[in-house]
């Protein structure tokens, strides 16, 4: 009689810690992505660009500072900037959806405490990207779409490697996000190392990134330039620049390779400096520098 009762207690004791289990999970659970959105705040450029890829950019309501394409975007309230957002703005917006970087880990969090749905994406690498554009798409009824920016960014893939072909792979140097202290010579630079996103391009379009370090973004003296000696370079520089100002500059450094066989690239548009779905025009660029 004993050994019945302990045996229905342990049973009773059972169900109800996978109850309260089961009910801790549903309390955890972030809240199920809508499957049509109509009110989306956006956490980044990419984002953003990523959304109006998929045709959902008239539902988005909120948007950074820092997001300026399509043109139509700029005129949407602004919540947020780099890495701070507000989130008594983003309230007043009632949105049904958040969407920010993966990397934005607490802001998740805090967004989510607040009782709102947040999806991350993956716009840290290009394979991150794809499958981003998909999941989203087929999530919010938007798969045509995804599929046809995706189909944009594999042909690039497609035709880059045809154009490298087996030829040797060039040493590249990716200069991104520096200062223009307009000295008349290079003092130092923010370089493509290991950042994911574009340390991937590089060798999509058949080059080889000449900065073989674990940092992101390394920043390299005009010693370490030469040593390392690319054989191109390419500045991503702002429109607000001047490029012959720029190469006059670069030409300081006369004995690196790249400057002496006047294999100085100048990336001006704003789309190469955002990991979105725009990418595919940053390659192709990219992949004509290498081999023209």
């Amino acid at each position: 009689m004993k050994t019945g009762s302990l045996h229905v207690c342990l049973v009773a004791l059972f169900c109800l810690t996978a109850w309260a289990h089961h009910a801790l999970e549903d309390v955890l659970r972030a809240p199920a992505l809508p499957a049509s959105p109509h009110r989306i705040v956006s956490l980044a450029p990419s984002v953003t660009e990523t959304l109006y890829a998929l045709g959902m950019g008239d539902a988005i309501v909120g948007i950074t500072r820092f997001c300026t394409y399509p043109p139509q975007v700029r005129d949407k309230p602004q919540v947020a900037g780099f890495g701070e957002v507000n989130y008594e703005a983003v309230l007043r917006l009632r949105p049904d959806l958040v969407v920010l970087p993966q990397d934005m880990k607490q802001n998740k969090k805090d967004l989510e405490n607040l009782g709102l749905r947040v999806l991350p994406l993956d716009t840290g690498s290009l394979p991150g990207l794809v499958r981003a554009m998909e999941e989203l798409g087929n999530a919010t009824g938007h798969a045509d779409e995804a599929h046809a920016a995706i189909a944009a960014i594999n042909d690039s893939l497609a035709a880059a490697q045809i154009r490298a072909g087996e030829r040797p792979k060039p040493k590249v140097l990716f200069s991104v996000m520096r200062s223009y202290q307009r000295l008349g010579y290079i003092s130092e630079i923010n370089s493509v190392g290991k950042d994911g996103f574009y340390s991937e391009l590089i060798p999509a379009a058949g080059g080889s990134n000449v900065y073989t370090g674990e940092l992101p973004f390394p920043r390299l003296s005009r010693e370490a330039i030469i040593l390392l000696n690319p054989e191109i370079i390419i500045d991503s520089i702002p429109s607000s620049a001047n490029p012959d100002a720029v190469r006059r500059d670069w030409q300081s450094l006369s004995s690196v390779a790249a400057v002496k066989n006047n294999r100085l690239y100048f990336f001006i548009d704003e789309v190469d400096t955002v990991p979105g779905p725009r990418c595919y025009q940053t390659l192709t660029k990219l992949s004509h520098a290498l081999y023209p």
